[in-house]
């Protein structure tokens, strides 16, 4: 079963906060075998653990414990896995009680018992970073500093164990072979963006279970990410995004940016969402259209507008956004939509971003009239 809930921009916490205090429930857990333990002297903004293995083919769980060394055993960081349920939580534990447990997720999860994986968790200033085979599933707000983190352990359901640490620019690190990444040029897409060598960890099973999955289907998998080189996408150029809204969409997303990776945040030149809403009658409304730019470390402001679409829920649609002199102008079903004023000069884009609540079915880049 996917659990796929969406990570809102607004979650906070107040951790202990609550009448509802949790006691220490995981003993149990914690008191199991340890696979791997090490300690940490420093940990600084940057910093990424890759965690390989495979999970055992009874598994049920497998626990990621970053500790402090205090009389309480405090936890900065569990992530908790399930692979009978496909969820990844987060939480802490602080003088015996823990926290709320969060699990929300940005993407589906798929984490199943005998299969190859690779967690990556990375520590920013500001939060926790978590990717799953290379796609971002997760943040978490730090509730202790982690500064004062001293050690890594690892039980469960796992063998075949490995653990990497090391400082990266980027993030997440992506897998070299995979179908939600394309690399356009001369009008082809080429799958596999990524040097084999250097990330390819993916077994032929994994890779045979995706063609599995998406060869009865007529739609591309999501998120979707289509790579070109800086200037391919020239004045008067189309891009077609061909699709259906999801039947209980919530939203969905395109970016056009500089950029694959989730962390730094890239330079985004346009980002089209569309919100959908249920009228107190119960009929689906308009959609909510937003457009925003990131630049300059900072989103330009969100510009909102309802807009006459007649796209609904289980809808299929057609979006082009073609490159004009002064801004990208829109068109949704062959009819004009919006445009949006260029905050960034679109010569610089090399990569579209597809996701959320939607099947894609083709892009398309074409020349001008």
């Amino acid at each position: 079963m996917w659990l796929y809930s969406k990570i809102k921009n607004d979650n906070t916490y107040e951790f202990l906060s609550s009448k509802k205090k949790q006691l220490d429930s995981t003993n149990e857990d914690i008191s199991a075998d340890l696979l791997y333990g090490n300690q940490i002297e420093m940990i600084e903004e940057g910093l990424t653990f890759f965690i390989r293995g495979r999970t055992l083919a009874n598994g049920k769980s497998f626990l990621v414990d970053f500790c402090l060394d205090n009389a309480t055993k405090d936890i900065a960081l569990r992530v908790s896995t399930s692979l009978t349920h496909n969820y990844i939580g987060r939480n802490t534990r602080i003088k015996c009680y823990w926290g709320t447990e969060e699990t929300t997720a940005a993407i589906p999860i798929a984490l199943e018992p005998n299969t190859r994986f690779l967690l990556q968790i990375l520590f920013t200033l500001d939060e926790i970073l978590i990717a799953l085979d290379g796609f971002h599933v997760a943040k978490y707000q730090h509730r202790l500093p982690y500064s004062s983190i001293r050690a890594i352990e690892i039980r469960g359901d796992v063998q075949d164990l490995h653990v990497d640490r090391r400082i990266v620019t980027d993030y997440p690190r992506r897998t070299a072979r995979s179908k939600h990444f394309v690399q356009i040029s001369n009008r082809h897409a080429e799958t596999g963006i990524y040097d084999p060598a250097d990330y390819d960890y993916l077994s032929d099973e994994q890779l045979q279970d995706e063609e599995d999955e998406l060869g009865n289907e007529r739609f591309l998998p999501l998120p979707y990410y289509a790579s070109f080189p800086q200037g391919f996408f020239a004045l008067g150029y189309r891009m077609g995004i061909l699709g259906s809204v999801s039947p209980k969409a919530q939203s969905f997303k395109l970016s056009l940016q500089l950029g694959q990776q989730i962390w730094p945040q890239p330079t985004v030149a346009l980002l089209l969402e569309f919100h959908f809403y249920t009228r107190p009658d119960g009929e689906p409304a308009e959609p909510i259209v937003a457009r925003n730019s990131f630049v300059n470390d900072r989103w330009s402001g969100e510009n909102k507008s309802e807009m006459s679409t007649g796209l609904r829920p289980g809808a299929e649609f057609h979006l082009v956004i073609v490159r004009g002199k002064l801004s990208f102008e829109i068109y949704l079903n062959n009819k004009p939509l919006t445009s949006y004023p260029y905050k960034v000069n679109p010569k610089y884009i090399d990569t579209l971003f597809v996701g959320g609540d939607m099947k894609l079915f083709n892009v398309e880049i074409e020349e001008g009239d």
